[in-house]
């Protein structure tokens, strides 16, 4: 799984363009010889049964990024966000922008003090308004030779990097790696007769209002949704003590409470039944922010978000830990088990 999240982050997919993430998974999906769906939203979908109690597994393979809004006659280029991004994690960064003539690399210059005057604020956020991307080109037929146009995706360059306690650091790892447990997940129920029919979702737009995720909802009308998504943790420095601390390693956390749902008590008592025989450690979260399991939890599903801890959420360098990875990819297979008894005996 380490090595698939790994190759994962190196895709882009930002957020309405996640056509070569989903193309990725799709691959990855069929090696395992099932096939893999795509809906009119986007969504990529596997199933595995065809009976029983609806059991939807979802992450979302969408990332944060940026989008060419403007190429100046000098040959830069204008930018809008998709999604959160903070404008201080902007300046001075490389960005990666998928053309018709293949990637283009570009920098989001920033002025140097040696030019500064003393009007200039030294202090002051450079809004995104502000930026420009540099391409190394003089003029906009230039840039536009390069094959770059108005509405072309852009991500920030990522450097993987781990820290001690196999604690993988990159920009998205919001939710690579979620998508991978999928997989993970998928690999170990593909041969497996259960009597449930579990529909493993990759979704969309999950950054800009989680569209995927409503699409998903309203066609399949899940009876359990399990929303496998990076959450906030609190255990590094100048985080704050507003919420109780979730530290990386100690296990997923069960995100009971965030800004649009509350999960189920009925799943919270499940899960932490099946974590206890399963020896699996849990947490648990109340911060903010949300998932894809607040708009699927519409359309009537048992519904609980499952929480990776992790630091610096949003940022070039969110942190998070391989070991919570493999504990959520456990707890996942053991929860369908158990639901599948269940059914079973009634």
């Amino acid at each position: 799984m380490k090595e698939l999240l790994e190759e994962m982050i190196n895709v882009p997919g930002v957020s309405g363009y996640e056509e070569d993430i989903r193309e990725y998974i799709r691959a990855k999906v069929e090696e395992l010889g099932i096939e893999a769906e795509e809906d009119n939203i986007g969504n990529l979908l596997a199933k595995v049964g065809d009976k029983g109690p609806v059991v939807m597994f979802m992450a979302h393979m969408d990332e944060l990024g940026l989008v060419v809004t403007k190429i100046e006659d000098d040959g830069s280029l204008r930018i809008r966000k998709v999604g959160g991004i903070d404008d201080r994690t902007l300046v001075g960064r490389v960005v990666k922008i998928k053309t018709q003539k293949g990637t283009v690399t570009g920098v989001l210059g920033l002025k140097p003090p040696h030019l500064m005057t003393e009007s200039d604020d030294r202090k002051k956020v450079v809004s995104w308004e502000e930026v420009r991307v540099d391409v190394g080109t003089r003029s906009k037929k230039e840039t536009e030779k390069l094959g770059v146009r108005v509405l072309d995706p852009m991500v920030l360059k990522k450097d993987i990097t781990y820290l001690p306690g196999n604690i993988i650091c990159s920009r998205g790892v919001d939710d690579r790696m979620g998508c991978a447990i999928l997989v993970e997940v998928l690999k170990a129920l593909k041969d497996k007769k259960l009597p449930v029919r579990v529909i493993f979702v990759w979704s969309v737009q999950e950054e800009l209002g989680l569209k995927g995720a409503k699409v998903a909802g309203f066609t399949y009308r899940p009876d359990f949704m399990f929303a496998i998504d990076t959450m906030t943790s609190t255990d590094g420095p100048k985080q704050g003590d507003t919420y109780e601390k979730v530290f990386l390693g100690d296990g997923p956390a069960l995100r009971m409470f965030d800004n649009y749902a509350i999960a189920s008590p009925k799943l919270r008592k499940l899960l932490e039944e099946v974590a206890k025989a399963s020896k699996i450690p849990l947490q648990y979260g109340s911060g903010g922010g949300t998932t894809d399991g607040a708009a699927v939890q519409d359309f009537g599903a048992l519904m609980m978000a499952i929480g990776i801890p992790m630091r610096y959420t949003h940022s070039p360098t969110e942190c998070a830990s391989i070991k919570d990875m493999e504990n959520t990819a456990k707890l996942m297979l053991k929860v369908t088990e158990r639901i599948a008894k269940d059914f079973k005996h009634g």
